[in-house]
């Protein structure tokens, strides 16, 4: 079939949305776009695990491994990788070769990828159904305090490697750790090291056009619950046909990649427009609507990295004060280092200073040398291995152990 829009022609044994929807490996471009974590793992020729993990409120997580190396060396030091809002494990896998993942595997770490509650592969609970409002009510905070400890504890009983565990996060990811972190030490002690990749906390400058919706974060939050609205940009079929969109047409790959560049900042030249299937097939893998509320908040309140605001009346139920309490990072003990780029128009270079500056921890602040590296570049861009992940791969030397 030659699909036709305009002056450009791809050709593709697609025979219509129906196939695209029941995942007809006809309508590929890239092998990876309809397999799932564990199955891309393998293909790439690594050894993979599932693990399932239950937190201690009751949510079930769903964790990848890659234990070793193609050569099937294994032993290596623990790595967990934590993907950033509407992300999965999927994401540090999906530049292929150059990937976050595959390339720690291949220095011989023993590599964990964790997901959130809420997202693809984590959308279950002991005795809560998804489709029950009550299973939607967790932000970051949650994830940070229910999900990591549970995780953490895990790897180090699986590897018996305690207290050895490299932590990389990306945006959320990190969000998540300095939660942790603030309020936990005796589970970040699990943590050797922490690298935060587009780290987020502090959200005054963020230059994204989300930040005029911050300010409705109030209003989404009461007609979110009025109308049922729990959970927020899940994985599905509507989406599944935007790849098929921005695969097939040109003119629609543009509208695509520039609406990716909208929210975390413009860098053409790092994107590869080919990858756009592979990652709308994957993300947004789902989070709760009251995730995304949280981080709304902390664009409007004035530049505190604060927990979750009930208004005045909840805020005197849920913690006794007024106002909600702050995270300390400054109480963080766990060594820290801080990986940004200067085009991020998510995690600001101003707001990432600041975070800087109150981390006591901190071991090191890293500016990626490219002026238009974004977000989205640390997963994804072209030259992330060279730009980023093999500075980071020596920084990780001084403290890697087996």
């Amino acid at each position: 079939v030659v699909f036709t829009y305009g002056t450009t022609i791809n050709y593709n044994k697609c025979n219509g949305i129906e196939a695209l929807l029941k995942n007809n490996y006809d309508c590929l471009y890239n092998p990876d776009e309809y397999l799932n974590v564990p199955q891309m793992i393998a293909r790439h020729g690594y050894p993979s695990e599932t693990h399932i993990i239950t937190t201690d409120d009751g949510y079930l997580l769903e964790i990848h491994r890659i234990p070793g190396s193609k050569s099937g060396k294994r032993g290596g030091q623990p790595v967990y990788l934590q993907h950033g809002l509407l992300g999965s494990s999927a994401d540090w896998l999906m530049n292929g070769n150059n990937s976050l993942g595959f390339l720690l595997a291949d220095q011989g770490y023993d590599v964990w990828l964790g997901n959130a509650r809420g997202n693809t592969y984590s959308k279950a609970h002991i005795s809560i159904p998804k489709e029950n409002s009550k299973f939607w009510n967790f932000s970051w905070h949650e994830m940070g305090m229910h999900d990591l400890p549970a995780t953490l504890y895990h790897i180090s009983n699986i590897t018996e490697k305690p207290r050895e565990i490299i932590y990389i996060g990306h945006s959320m990811g990190t969000t998540m750790f300095f939660v942790l972190s603030s309020l936990n030490h005796e589970v970040s002690k699990n943590v050797k090291l922490m690298i935060a990749l587009a780290p987020v906390g502090y959200m005054t400058h963020i230059k994204s056009p989300i930040k005029y919706l911050a300010p409705f974060s109030s209003d989404f939050q009461w007609l979110a619950k009025y109308l049922g609205l729990n959970q927020f940009l899940p994985n599905n079929k509507i989406l599944k046909f935007l790849a098929y969109d921005c695969e097939l047409f040109e003119i629609d790959k543009n509208i695509c990649e520039n609406f990716i560049f909208a929210l975390c900042g413009f860098d053409k030249a790092q994107f590869n427009q080919k990858m756009l299937p592979l990652i709308l097939k994957n993300d947004p893998a789902g989070t709760s609507t009251k995730t995304i509320i949280h981080y709304a908040q902390e664009i409007k309140n004035g530049g505190n990295f604060q927990q979750y605001d009930y208004g005045i009346n909840g805020n005197l139920i849920a913690y006794g004060t007024a106002t909600p309490p702050k995270y300390k990072v400054n109480n963080m003990k766990t060594p820290v280092y801080m990986m940004y780029g200067e085009n991020d128009w998510l995690a600001s270079y101003v707001d990432v200073q600041q975070l800087a500056t109150n981390i006591s921890s901190l071991v090191g602040l890293y500016k990626v040398k490219l002026e238009s590296f974004n977000h989205v570049d640390f997963l994804f861009g072209k030259d992330a291995e060279q730009l980023v992940y093999r500075p980071l791969m020596n920084v990780m030397l001084n403290y890697t152990k087996y």
